[in-house]
C-alpha cells in the first residue's frame, strides 16, 4: 500500500478538521467572554466558572476527540506503509517550548506530497495536544484557582492523578494562557485544512465526496448541535 492514501487514513483526517473547526471557534467565543470578565464585579466568581466550564467542555470532549482521531490518522498512515517525516524532538519538548517550536515550524507553504501532508497532520495533533494537556488547563486553573484534577489525556498516564493545590485567581495570566491556546488551536485547524487538501488529491474524487458527506453527518452528532451565542 506504500505511495497510497487509504480511504479510512483520509476520513480521519477529514473527520479531525470538521470536529477541530468548532473546537476553535468556541475557544475564540470564550476569549471574547473572558475580556468582558472582572475582578470587581458582583457575581464575578459564578461567571469566572461559567468560562472556565465551557473550557473543560472544548478541552475533554472537543479537543481530546481531535487529536485522537490525528493521531489515528498518522498510525494508521504508517500501517499503510506511508513515507513519514516525523519530529522526534517534539515529544521531548516542555510544554512552553514546544509551543514556541510549533508557531516557529517551517512548513512547505503549499505542500504537494503524502510526506508533507502528514507533516502537517503531525504538526496539527502537536498543537492540539499542547493547547489540550497545558494551555487550558492552566488557564482554568488562573481563572478559577483549581487546576481541573482529571487529566483524561494526561502526560503522566494517571486516570486519577493526585489534586493539584489551589492557586490564587489571576485573569491575565488566565488571558494569556487562553490567548496561547486560541493560536496553536488556530493553527492546527490550518495544517488540517491543508493535509486534507492534499491527500483528497490522491484519492478518486467520487470516494472523496462520499467520505465528506459521511464525515459531516458524523461531525453533526459528534458536536451535539451548535454552540451557546455570546
Amino acid at each position: 500500500m506504500a505511495g497510497q492514501v487509504s480511504w479510512t487514513v483520509l476520513m480521519q483526517a477529514m473527520q479531525a478538521k470538521k470536529s477541530l473547526r468548532p473546537q476553535r471557534d468556541r475557544l475564540l467565543q470564550l476569549r471574547r467572554q473572558m475580556e468582558q470578565l472582572s475582578p470587581g464585579d458582583d457575581g464575578h466568581a459564578d461567571r469566572n466558572m461559567e468560562v472556565a466550564s465551557g473550557l473543560f467542555k472544548v478541552c475533554y470532549s472537543g479537543l481530546g476527540a481531535g487529536s485522537r482521531l490525528l493521531a489515528s490518522c498518522i498510525e494508521l498512515a504508517a500501517e499503510d506503509g506511508a513515507r513519514l517525516a516525523i519530529n522526534r524532538a517534539f515529544a521531548a519538548m516542555p510544554d512552553e517550548q514546544l509551543h514556541d517550536a510549533l508557531l516557529a515550524q517551517r512548513l512547505p507553504a503549499r505542500p504537494t506530497s503524502q510526506t508533507e501532508a502528514f507533516s502537517r497532520v503531525e504538526a496539527a495533533f502537536n498543537a492540539v495536544k499542547v493547547t489540550e494537556e497545558h494551555h487550558i488547563p492552566r488557564c482554568i486553573e488562573h481563572l478559577v484557582g483549581q487546576r481541573p484534577v482529571y487529566m483524561v489525556h494526561g502526560k503522566n498516564g494517571l486516570e486519577n492523578p493526585a489534586p493539584v493545590a489551589a492557586a490564587p485567581v489571576d485573569l491575565d495570566k488566565a488571558r494569556d494562557y487562553l490567548d496561547r491556546a486560541c493560536t496553536l488551536a488556530d493553527l492546527a485547524v490550518k495544517h488540517v485544512d491543508l493535509a486534507v487538501v492534499v491527500l483528497s488529491s490522491f484519492m478518486d474524487p467520487k470516494v472523496v465526496a462520499n467520505l465528506s458527506e459521511v464525515t459531516d453527518k458524523r461531525a453533526s452528532i459528534l458536536q451535539g448541535g451548535p454552540y451557546p451565542s455570546d
